[in-house]
């Protein structure tokens, strides 16, 4: 294994394992809302190794409100770049939209809500027996979506720049 990869395969394990151990110390709000960043940063990562190499890659794509600044916009592009399965955009987007819940509601709600359990029970990659804890559910959905997204990163070929297509100055002659 080229060793450039194999220093990213350990130091990424190291920072799955301390992920995985940061969401079992959570509290629910807080489980759901360092699940969906975790994710949202490493889909950013994935999208990043698989575009062209730019300086202005970040301001163009990724800040302010740029195309691919937010969750939802990188999940789809992911999709439909070939780079994540049906299966991981529908789990994606099912722990994006917990995540908003957590964010976005004041009142105190936790897994065991319903509306969170019940999307907790159709996530696709709960390894989970179907009437096991909704956030069993989830960090497993979470981590085996993590695990699809790792290893297209370090599958992904990354697009060359487009050479300069333009007319040369003889060309523009003929």
């Amino acid at each position: 294994m080229n060793e450039k990869i194999q220093d990213y395969v350990v130091a990424q394990t190291q920072k799955v394992v301390q992920f995985r151990q940061a969401l079992t110390s959570e509290s629910d709000r807080g489980c759901a809302l360092f699940a969906a960043a975790y994710l949202d940063v490493c889909l950013s990562d994935l999208l990043y190794v698989s575009l062209v190499e730019n300086k202005n890659i970040d301001k163009d794509l990724f800040e302010g409100t740029a195309p691919l600044s937010n969750f939802s916009s990188r999940i789809k592009l992911a999709y439909y770049l070939g780079l994540i399965s049906r299966n991981s955009r529908r789990d994606l987007d099912i722990v994006r939209g917990i995540r908003n819940d957590f964010a976005h509601r004041p009142e105190i709600i936790s897994f065991e809500t319903q509306s969170i359990r019940d999307r907790c029970n159709n996530l696709s990659f709960s390894y989970h027996e179907k009437d096991a804890e909704p956030r069993s559910h989830f960090t497993a959905a979470v981590m085996t979506v993590l695990g699809h997204i790792h290893i297209a990163t370090l599958t992904t070929t990354p697009h060359t720049e487009k050479t300069d297509d333009t007319l040369s100055e003889e060309d523009k002659k003929r």
